[in-house]
């Protein structure tokens, strides 16, 4: 089965966007399947100025963290896009835990 990224959603509202292009965080949710429907992955989109200021008091992993120096929703398009395209081909598992690293995959219990 080839599996495709299927948008994001960033559960403000449509054409939502931060105050702060430079600075800013919020959690979106972006979608990945075939034919038969598409899973949830969460991920915290921030920039780094955000990500210092508001975890950086501790050591983090960054997984399921997705920077950006500058807020642009078609840059996140892209981006998730990109990363699902180099997927192509590989098994449906392995690339849901590939992906996983992305943003936390809705079913990664049963992995």
């Amino acid at each position: 089965m080839v599996l495709k990224y299927s948008g994001f959603f960033i559960p403000e509202d449509d054409g939502w966007q931060p105050d702060d292009l430079i600075d800013f965080g919020f959690e979106m949710d972006f979608y990945v399947g075939g034919d038969n429907g598409s899973d949830a992955f969460t991920a915290l989109v921030c920039s780094p100025s955000w990500f210092a200021r508001e975890r950086g008091a501790e050591v983090r992993s960054g997984r399921n963290v997705i920077f950006m120096p500058r807020f642009d929703r078609n840059e996140l398009d892209s981006f998730l896009n990109g990363l699902c395209a180099e997927e192509n081909g590989k098994s449906t598992e392995a690339t849901m835990l590939k992906i996983d690293g992305i943003g936390e995959w809705e079913y990664r219990y049963r992995s």
